[in-house]
């Protein structure tokens, strides 16, 4: 893979003021892949939103690097039964309107 479509972690870094370490950790987690090219680190633009959401996490909420793995399995978790509690209403919908 090119590193010219790949994102920069050191400018992901700078740009949202965070240490190179915390990437490293969340990578440690499992939580991100980085991919190293020629002793540069690398993520996959695919992963810059879910990248991005962790930093917002640890930095807005003060969640700990450490307990990030945790939190964005509840929201997952809540995404899902928000996604399943919509297709439950619109069947719902649906039989509603053969009763009425």
């Amino acid at each position: 893979m090119q590193p010219n479509h790949l994102i920069s972690v050191s400018e992901f870094c700078v740009h949202h003021h965070i240490e190179i370490t915390f990437v490293h950790s969340l990578e440690q987690k499992g939580l991100v892949d980085i991919i190293t090219i020629e002793k540069s680190i690398y993520i996959q633009p695919e992963q810059l939103s879910h990248l991005e959401k962790l930093v917002r996490l640890h930095q807005e909420l003060s969640i700990h690097p450490d307990d990030l793995d945790v939190v964005t399995n509840l929201l997952d978790r809540v995404e899902g039964l928000q996604d399943q509690l919509t297709q439950l209403q619109n069947r719902l919908v649906f039989y509603q309107q053969f009763n009425a």
